[in-house]
């Protein structure tokens, strides 16, 4: 059993390199018994008349993406709260939880008004119900209804950026490149911590949402994040060939689109060596 783990592809902003993946990603995703897009797959996807083009480029993704037993599986992330009703999926054989990861922390970036708006609502939330639920099952789902309904009544203005608005956005105002730094210096902590609050035996887990990409081992668990195909940001997969779990840079699977053009034996000998 194979599995292909994606996350923050972020199609329908200029800013994304993924389009670029899309050929190569089709014919790996070929070779796998199942795909996992792990949340903001689409850049925007609070509803589906947010973009113009929400539609086409999901329909895009389900086609590039899926694997020979059919379409990828669907995580919602915080930018396409509404692209799907799962939160998270847990993979018995390999004991390994894949989620989004934005629920680690009630606000990622305190210098945007919206994510202190967003936070606002949902601390007055844990308020109401007694405190923020600690179970990650308990958790999830509340908050990702609360953040969907959020973004449905607060949309975006422009939603395309351009690679360089958005590196030039991630360094103003100036204390928030600080505020990631910090932020993802614990998420692997964090995820961890909510990781053991999950009711199944578990040695992985997989979330994306930081942009940060790495393979971090805290409190027994090998945390992985499989960054983002977003500026200043590497994308790659997370593997699973039954209880293996593995960390594969993207341009180790595909080299921009010209892998569709490998012989399946090579594909599948390529997506093999990499568990080795």
């Amino acid at each position: 059993m194979k599995t292909l783990i994606l996350s923050d592809l972020h199609l329908g902003t200029d800013a994304s390199s993924a389009t670029r993946y899309l050929d190569g990603i089709r014919a790996v995703a070929r070779h796998c018994d199942r795909v996992i897009l792990n949340g903001d797959t689409l850049d925007r996807y609070e509803a589906r008349n947010c973009t113009p083009d929400a539609e086409r480029l999901l329909k895009d993704a389900l086609e590039a993406c899926a694997s020979r037993n059919g379409p990828p599986e669907l995580i919602s992330g915080n930018h396409d709260p509404a692209v799907s009703g799962e939160q998270w999926i847990y993979d018995a054989e390999s004991a390994t939880l894949v989620f989004h990861g934005d629920c680690i922390a009630d606000c990622t970036h305190p210098t945007r008004l919206t994510d202190q708006m967003l936070m606002a609502r949902l601390q007055q939330h844990w308020k109401e119900i007694g405190g923020r639920p600690q179970k990650f099952t308990d958790l999830i789902s509340v908050y990702r209804r609360i953040q969907a309904e959020f973004a449905i009544e607060n949309p975006p203005g422009r939603v395309s950026r351009t690679a360089l608005e958005y590196v030039l956005s991630i360094f103003y105002p100036p204390q928030k490149p600080f505020h990631i730094l910090r932020y993802w210096a614990g998420a692997p902590r964090l995820a961890a911590a909510l990781g053991e609050t999950f009711d199944k035996p578990l040695r992985h887990l997989v979330v994306g949402h930081t942009h940060r990409a790495g393979c971090w081992k805290v409190k027994n668990f090998q945390v992985i994040n499989t960054g983002s195909f977003m500026p200043l940001s590497t994308a790659n997969a997370a593997v699973i060939v039954d209880s293996k779990v593995n960390f594969v840079p993207i341009e180790t699977l595909v080299v921009s689109g010209r892998t569709v053009s490998m012989p399946a034996p090579a594909l599948a000998r390529r997506i093999d060596e990499v568990q080795a």
